[in-house]
């Protein structure tokens, strides 16, 4: 994708000089306000629409960016009178203001609708409604942003270079501005800033009476953003998957997750697996959501250990009771029910990361007195992604522990990418296993109710996979899989299973009726997947296996992280005989709905400008075929390297606020250095463009090969060290990709075809809102790595059909 903030100066009018100079740094400062303000709103609309949607909509945000911005660039390429020489100043300023304006009016309206099922003719209107409401500002966005790089009389460089530093400035400040509030009272400050931008747009073009409003809206938007933000917040979503938001005493917004706390209650504990053995007792606990979907609870701790016992009739403590009085690692604590069960097991030291500030900040300070945790002297809690902290740790444990960790919070990047992808991947799970001391256990808890049971299976999968790839000759020895109502607990060792051990789980199950769904002893009870798995002995064996029904139950790797989406693409195409639903299905039908739509949009872009032209040109004006191809290719290309750069960096940083700030404020800069070094090219050859072109591909191609043997040898390094090698990595793709879009609008300028930029920047985006959906389905359904080679393949096509001009090659 070439972002609204990577598209390249394009000196349309090189030779016009501002001829006051006051009006040149006001209109910069503009460029510079707007071009951050929409990066902003792309970022924490991705934030809102985790909460009021599910994840796999939430990365719609990106697409539904470059949608709007498409659309604007069109608008300024057909509405030629409307956006003429002499009103272009005073339309510019028009359309920041309604950029201004239609932000709050756009996310009240996205409050107010709710999204349930698209099985009817209401349901898909509210979505198409939905959508339709999102993408109006980045219209006017791209309105601004158009006139501003193609019909501007500044000098380019220095507009372009204005738009590169808002734009890496949005991306960090977004990041700030979700720490400091929640994310409506975010967009409110974004309008603000919009509105600032076009005070500075009227001022440079003289337009006083603009000016005047455009500035005492900023100034009132700031003031309502503050008392949304210091109040109780009183625009807030009114709707939330489906269902009306209710209230709650604490909620708190961050750059990953919306967490609210309810009022306690007394009554029976939640349990994830409870035993059906467990006594009818009440105790005092708060429940917790997170974007209102994952859930936890926090029990009400006084000191008293004993007072805990009943934990142990939830099948996640398995571990706890077989390892009692060891060492423990919790990844993921939620309400700090699992560092409880460790507590109330006699552990001398317990360990828990938590990569949500929000759930540290709630356990450990504002509801310190209820939690208890002040209370329990071997806890200590770290702000952290799990698998990164271990990396980086030399400790080991006798237990580590990842019980329900699924918060289907979508982060801030977008991309289908989940907060949790990276823990349940084999190599993942080989750092877990290798930070096991010797007889140490690794617990995981997954679904295993309905659909959702693929998700034990391919568990299963990956705990198997990570003992062959360990060296472990028969893995049947070293896994135990129980089951508990709705979850099943798998237990992974590093040292075969003793006799004591079985005889413990077989006491336990006994005592509490849980199910032995796999333990070496016990293959009758085997599940038909389970069969399936154990009898393979090599990795390649393993995959073929797992690979052939209708769920994916395949061990799960760093270069395809998508653990929860286990339904294949050919079986929603295909289904036969099979009954597919849930969650898998709906993310799949919506992915494939909106790329169909998306294609439908890059169509228009192509074939209405065209029929436009021949209208009002009656053919003779010059259009450039090759044009047309080398901007669609160079669009596509670079929107799958960015995504699939998002998915890839985020295991190296560790953090998806650090994969944000890096990846795509790194990957704008890094264009935007190369777009502006191309200037030395200002009478650029066909050659020129294909030569470019074609470097850029080869640098994307080698990219994809050493990516992730990099990260993974440089996952425990200090992370200065990671960013630094993470923006190793981006800078050469960035810089060479950067070249493309200048060079390919100097080309068509010498060739004559001048009039048709903006459209050139229409046809990029609309490939690059096809290329979104296309990276997500590439990288799924074959890998990343796949993704970034089909990109770097598109660059190879731009070098095939550059656009030409007249100039010698």
């Amino acid at each position: 994708m070439e972002t609204l903030e990577d598209l390249p100066a394009m000196d349309v009018v090189a030779t016009a000089a501002a001829k006051n100079s006051r009006q040149m740094p006001a209109f910069l400062l503009g460029v510079f306000l707007l071009s951050g303000a929409t990066l902003q709103y792309e970022v924490v609309l991705t934030r809102l629409m985790s909460v009021v949607s599910w994840y796999y909509l939430a990365f719609v945000s990106v697409s539904m960016a470059m949608f709007g911005m498409t659309a604007g660039a069109l608008a300024v390429q057909l509405l030629e009178k409307f956006f003429a020489e002499d009103v272009r100043g005073r339309r510019l300023t028009q359309a920041a203001l309604a950029m201004a304006v239609s932000l709050p009016l756009s996310m009240l309206t996205m409050f107010a609708i709710p999204l349930g099922e698209v099985t009817s003719v209401q349901g898909i209107y509210a979505l198409l409604l939905f959508t339709a409401v999102i993408s109006i500002p980045f219209l006017f966005a791209g309105v601004v942003v158009c006139l501003a790089l193609t019909r501007s009389p500044y000098p380019i460089g220095r507009v372009y270079a204005i738009d590169l530093i808002g734009a890496a400035a949005g991306c960090l400040g977004a990041i700030g501005l979700m720490q400091l509030v929640d994310a409506p009272s975010a967009v409110l400050v974004v309008s603000a800033l919009v509105f600032a931008s076009a005070a500075l747009f009227a001022f440079s073009a003289r337009e006083n009476a603009l000016l005047r409003k455009a500035a005492l809206f900023a100034i009132a938007m700031l003031i309502l953003a503050a008392v949304n933000a210091t109040s109780d917040s009183p625009v807030r979503p009114l709707w939330v998957k489906s269902a009306l938001d209710k209230r709650a005493s604490i909620e708190v917004w961050n750059p990953i997750s919306r967490v609210r706390v309810y009022p306690p209650v007394i009554d029976q504990p939640y349990m994830w697996g409870a035993s059906p053995k467990t006594p009818n007792l009440k105790v005092k606990w708060m429940w917790l959501d997170i974007d209102s979907d994952a859930a936890s609870s926090i029990i009400e701790y006084r000191g008293d250990p004993k007072s805990l016992q009943f934990l142990n009739y939830d099948v996640t403590s398995l571990a706890y009771q077989l390892r009692p009085g060891g060492s423990a690692a919790v990844i993921g604590i939620g309400g700090g029910r699992d560092l409880l069960t460790a507590w109330t097991n006699g552990f001398h030291r317990i360990v828990g990361v938590e990569i949500n500030p929000s759930l540290i900040d709630l356990t450990t300070h504002r509801l310190k007195d209820f939690s208890g945790f002040a209370l329990i002297p071997p806890l200590e809690i770290h702000k952290d992604e799990g698998r990164s902290f271990l990396t980086r740790s030399a400790e080991r444990f006798d237990v580590i522990q990842a019980s329900m960790v699924d918060t289907w919070a979508a982060t801030s990047a977008g991309s289908m990418s989940l907060t949790e992808n990276s823990l349940y991947t084999v190599e993942a799970w080989k750092i877990f296993y290798e930070h096991l001391k010797p007889g140490g256990m690794l617990t995981v808890t997954r679904w295993d109710v309905g659909l959702e049971s693929a998700q034990t299976a391919r568990m299963f999968s990956v705990a198997w996979a990570t003992l062959l790839s360990e060296g472990v000759a028969n893995p049947r020895e070293h896994v135990a899989l129980i089951g508990s109502g709705r979850v099943a607990t798998i237990l992974v060792t590093n040292r075969p299973l003793s006799f004591l051990d079985e005889t413990n789980l077989h006491q336990i199950c006994d005592d509490l009726q849980f199910r032995i769904l796999f333990l070496k002893d016990s293959s009758s009870s085997l599940l038909p997947e389970l069969s399936v798995i154990a009898a393979t002995h090599t990795l390649p064996e393993l995959t073929r296996a797992t690979s052939r029904g209708v769920f994916d139950i395949a061990p799960v790797y760093d270069r395809s992280p998508f653990f929860f989406n286990s339904l294949h693409l050919r079986n929603l195409l295909f289904p036969g005989d099979h009954p597919i639903a849930g969650g898998n299905l709906l993310a799949l039908s919506f992915l494939l709905s909106y790329m169909l739509a998306a294609i439908l949009l890059l169509g228009l872009a192509v074939f209405w400008p065209l029929r436009h032209w021949y209208k009002s040109r009656n053919t003779s004006s010059p259009w450039s075929s090759g044009g047309i191809v080398y901007f669609l290719a160079i669009g596509l290309g670079f929107m799958l390297v960015e995504v699939a750069m998002i998915e890839q960096q985020s295991l190296l940083l560790g953090h998806p606020i650090y994969s944000l700030a890096v990846v795509l404020a790194g990957l704008i800069l890094s264009t935007g250095i190369g777009s502006m070094v191309s200037e030395a090219y200002r009478a650029p050859t066909w050659r020129t463009c294909r030569a470019l072109a074609l470097a850029a591909g080869v640098v994307v191609a080698v990219y994809a090969f050493v990516v992730l043997p990099l990260i993974h040898a440089a996952a425990a390094l200090a992370l200065w060290q990671r960013i630094a090698l993470a923006l190793a990595l981006l800078f050469p793709c960035g810089f060479l990709m950067g070249f493309c879009f200048p060079i390919g609008m100097r080309a068509l300028r010498a060739g004559g075809n001048s009039e048709t930029l903006p459209w050139m920047w229409a046809l990029n985006g609309a490939a690059s809102v096809v290329a979104a959906f296309l990276a997500v389905i590439l990288s799924m359904e074959a890998s990343t790595v796949t993704c970034s080679l089909v990109g770097a393949a598109c660059y190879a096509v731009a070098a095939l059909l550059p656009p030409r001009s007249p100039l010698a090659g």
